[in-house]
Parts: structure tokens; C-alpha cells; sequence
């Protein structure tokens, strides 16, 4: 897993929030382990699905630190929408958009984790030019 439910009470939630989000009894005082581990699975299956192709999967060794925020942050907003009755703060989903781009930033190369935190696609080719960099295009070509 990207983060545990101690990342979540230490980097984003109380932990009395975090039991507001996961027991659906009206007297729980005990987090739900349950449904935080739902939320932070969904929150890796979104992960992957961006680094797939980019990064050999599954991570091995340690989670780098950009990931694990990431997981955090995604993971509480899962948390927070399994629970439409609270009211979501704002920054909830402004972090679910800035995370977003900075997943697709990584897809597309522009973020680079490194390859001591983890493994590369066996194969993989890269390059630091882009499309726009071509001096022989396919029309210029043709005037040949």
C-alpha cells in the first residue's frame, strides 16, 4: 500500500474525523480499518493507473514520498465521499485536482521519480525531446 491509515491521521485527519468518516453507527468511537483500507486501495488503483507503463509495477521498496501524498490525499477524499451527509472542505478537492495533474505529469515524463526510489519498465525509451522539436516533419519531408 502507498499509505496507511497512520499517514492519514498523521499527515491529513484527526483521528476523531477519521472515525466521523468510517463508523456508520451513530455511537462509534473505533475506526472502521475496513473502509480506511477501501478507500486507500481505490486510491492505489487510481495511482497505478497512471504510472503503468511509465514505472514497473508493483513498487518495490519504499513508497516514495510524492506517491504516498498523493495516496493520502485521494485516499480522503474516498473517505469523504463514501459520506455525503458531512460537508467536504474545499481544499478536498482542489488537492484531488492538483494531484491529478501531477500524476499526468509523471505519465507524460515532466515529473520523474527517480530510479533509486523505483523500478523502470524494462524497455522503456527516454527521451528529453518532443514533438514540436522535429526539423523534418512529414510535409517537409515531402518537398523531397
Amino acid at each position: 500500500m502507498y499509505c496507511t491509515s497512520d499517514d492519514i491521521i498523521a499527515r491529513r485527519l484527526t483521528n476523531e474525523k477519521l472515525v466521523e468518516l468510517t463508523n456508520d453507527t451513530p455511537d462509534g468511537a473505533v475506526i472502521d480499518q475496513v473502509k480506511v483500507d477501501t478507500a486507500i486501495a481505490d486510491a492505489q488503483a487510481e495511482i497505478d493507473s497512471y504510472l503503468r507503463g511509465r514505472i514497473s509495477l508493483p513498487l518495490e521498496g519504499p513508497v516514495p514520498a510524492i506517491l504516498r501524498r498523493i495516496a493520502v490525499n485521494i485516499a480522503v477524499r474516498n473517505l469523504y465521499l463514501r459520506r455525503l451527509d458531512l460537508s467536504r472542505p474545499d481544499y478536498i478537492d482542489k488537492d484531488y485536482k492538483e494531484d491529478l495533474a501531477k500524476l499526468e505529469a509523471i505519465q507524460r515524463g515532466e515529473i520523474t521519480i527517480t530510479a533509486d526510489d523505483v523500478g523502470r519498465v524494462a524497455g522503456a525509451i527516454r527521451s528529453n525531446k518532443r514533438r514540436g522539436d522535429r526539423m523534418f516533419d512529414k510535409h517537409r519531408l515531402g518537398e523531397f
